[in-house]
């Protein structure tokens, strides 16, 4: 079996790209998801967050969700002190739905937006990422209506810069045109990775 990690930056197209190899029946472990599981149903974290970002993180009804966002995207360390507390669990989960998985299926992906940053390809055999002009995901994101383009510029600033996960995946595929040219590239690619597996 084998382990594919994909990664890209905010409104690249990974998401899009992980459902369509999806549709090809491989399993797909969205750690954006199981983060969020992890996150807010573990109060031991939200005690360790309320220290390090202030108590009003925490609410009778749980994690507010707003403060943490505005605290965890504030800056590089406050973003470390979150992904320290998660990602160890996100990787322990993965490494369960591959052993869940690998009797039944000839690919897994992983889709993990901070791959490179989380230490997380370490655990996959190869890394795809799903690169898009800066202009083309600003576009994206402003059209989600959900982030201000101040918020999403911050985002990407807290992001690994694209060139340095170019030099770090195994494969990279452009993502500027439509979805039919990324559900070709991304056909051509599932059958790059079964020609390996067949070796």
């Amino acid at each position: 079996m084998i382990k594919l990690g994909v990664t890209g930056g905010l409104a690249s197209g990974k998401s899009t790209a992980c459902r369509f190899l999806q549709e090809k029946g491989c399993p797909v472990f969205d750690a954006d998801k199981v983060a969020k599981d992890i996150l807010f149903s573990s109060p031991e974290i939200w005690e360790k967050l309320a220290q390090e970002f202030g108590p009003d993180i925490i609410t009778d009804n749980g994690l507010n969700k707003s403060k943490l966002a505005e605290a965890a995207f504030s800056s590089p360390r406050n973003q470390s002190i979150l992904n320290s507390l998660i990602h160890p669990r996100v990787r322990k989960r993965f490494q369960d739905f591959v052993v869940e998985k690998e009797a039944d299926n000839k690919v897994v992906v992983a889709d993990v937006p901070l791959l490179f940053e989380g230490d997380f390809e370490k655990l996959v055999d190869y890394s795809l990422l799903i690169f898009t002009d800066r202009d083309i995901r600003i576009k994206r994101a402003l059209e989600r209506g959900n982030l201000t383009r101040e918020q999403i510029e911050n985002r990407m600033e807290l992001q690994m810069p694209e060139k340095e996960k170019k030099k770090r995946a195994t494969y990279v595929i452009e993502n500027n045109s439509d979805l039919e040219d990324l559900r070709q590239k991304i056909d051509h690619l599932y059958e790059k990775l079964l020609n390996k597996r067949a070796k």
